[in-house]
């Protein structure tokens, strides 16, 4: 992990002359790339597993323009600019259940607090990063208007063993229940795990199953990984 760490470093180093943004998670780096698609953008959690496990601070990174995190998993001196996400307007869905982004109109929210520090920081273009936030805002809010339609008058009811997408169904008034031992999981459940969710008993079961990659591991972009969700739930 040090050589991960050292990487960083250097990367960070030889790009002194590009504004150099760091993530905490892949979903945020994704919203990031919508707005400034011309900064070094870096991520550092990649998976569950290292975001639960991995502690890292911001002396690790020489020249960090801006550090996005969701709440307290970098350490972040003081003198670093950043943008704190569950703080502020998304304080209480933070509360409620730290997956905010898993709601395609919390990361229009989540976009907007980043495009204003963008804006703070480099105001030389600011203009683009305006021009860039009505354009991934209108391409989020396509999606969401589309897919509100579509779920409307289907009967999904679903049980998520994670507790992963709570925001996602109460945005769009999705029948669920978190998983528990005292749910019977009945033939007519959709089952939504995180991708590497591994238990005998669920594999065994005939259920509809959709598996959410839900740090976007595997993603490019945003908007594609609320599309393969959507899509899985619809098709």
């Amino acid at each position: 992990m040090r050589n991960f760490i050292v990487a960083f470093i250097l990367i960070l180093t030889i790009s002194a002359f590009s504004l150099n943004i760091v993530t905490s998670i892949k979903p945020l780096e994704l919203i990031a790339r919508e707005l400034a698609p011309n900064s070094n953008i870096y991520n550092i959690y990649d998976n569950y597993d290292t975001f639960l496990n991995l502690k890292v601070e911001s002396k690790d990174f020489k020249n960090a323009d801006l550090m996005i995190v969701l709440n307290n998993e970098i350490i972040i001196n003081s003198n670093i600019n950043k943008v704190i996400l569950s703080e502020g307007v998304l304080f209480y869905p933070y509360k409620e259940n730290p997956f905010i982004w898993s709601d395609p109109l919390y990361s229009v929210v989540i976009a907007y607090k980043i495009e204003k520090k963008l804006e703070n920081i480099d105001p030389q273009n600011a203009s683009e990063y305006r021009d860039n936030l009505l354009n991934f805002t209108q391409k989020i809010i396509e999606l969401s208007d589309e897919f509100s339609k579509s779920i409307k008058n289907k009967k999904i009811s679903i049980i998520d063993i994670n507790n992963l997408f709570t925001h996602f169904y109460e945005r769009y008034g999705i029948d669920y229940k978190i998983y528990n031992d005292k749910i019977t999981i009945t033939s007519d459940k959709v089952l939504v795990a995180n991708y590497n969710y591994k238990n005998t008993t669920y594999n065994n079961l005939k259920n509809k199953k959709v598996l959410v990659d839900i740090f976007a591991s595997k993603y490019n972009n945003i908007i594609n990984f609320y599309k393969s969700i959507i899509d899985n739930l619809l098709n």
